[in-house]
């Protein structure tokens, strides 16, 4: 129920930035100069380096794990992947978000939903967003909690620290595929324009 309710709060948050960030496109009609463009287009790869840069930073953490007998070194790993989350992965995730949409609806590329692969990738992003911070937000908090000593049981030995590692080695490369489509579809911008006789852009 807990995971219901944070799904639905991070999705009532993804919907009014986006909401708030395209009404505030509707009222400055001009569009962005080359100059704007290029400068908005540099701080957008900025949030993008720091979003995959830091789920990269956390698998490789996560991996190191694997490769480790010392108790003290696993539980620093996932001090450091929380780390990575709440200083990399969350702004990068959504910086890139709001320079997107930006983007988007002050380009030539016309809104959100012009273009398949420009709407492929605002709900491609929502969708990281969401399941990062449901499923794998709690896999690294579970995994930080049973990498800790307790009770005279080491990480190593307990076998619920396996379990939410292995969790968290899942959502890890779901995260990481999410975003390489997203990469793939920004470089080759397939699929074309959706057909503006019988869909209105927002």
């Amino acid at each position: 129920m807990d995971l219901f309710i944070g799904g639905l709060a991070i999705s009532a948050v993804l919907l009014i930035i986006t909401g708030v960030t395209l009404l505030v496109g509707k009222f400055r009609k001009n569009k962005l100069n080359i100059k704007q463009k290029n400068w908005l287009l540099i701080i957008h790869m900025f949030f993008v380096m720091m979003y995959i840069g830091g789920v990269f930073g956390m698998l490789l953490l996560a991996v190191l794990t694997k490769f480790t007998i010392d108790n003290n070194l696993v539980y620093a790993s996932h001090v450091f992947i929380k780390r990575f989350d709440h200083f990399l992965v969350i702004p990068g995730a959504f910086g890139s978000l709001i320079t997107g949409i930006w983007l988007a609806i002050r380009t030539h590329w016309g809104g959100l939903t012009k273009h398949y692969w420009v709407l492929a990738k605002w709900i491609g992003n929502i969708v990281a967003i969401i399941f990062g911070s449901t499923y794998v937000r709690i896999w690294i908090s579970d995994s930080l909690s049973t990498s800790q000593i307790t009770n005279g049981i080491y990480p190593l030995q307990n076998p619920a620290y396996f379990e939410n590692r292995q969790l968290l080695f899942v959502g890890l490369e779901i995260c990481i595929a999410i975003l390489f489509f997203l990469i793939v579809i920004s470089y080759l911008k397939p699929w074309g324009k959706r057909d503006e006789r019988h869909l209105n852009d927002i």
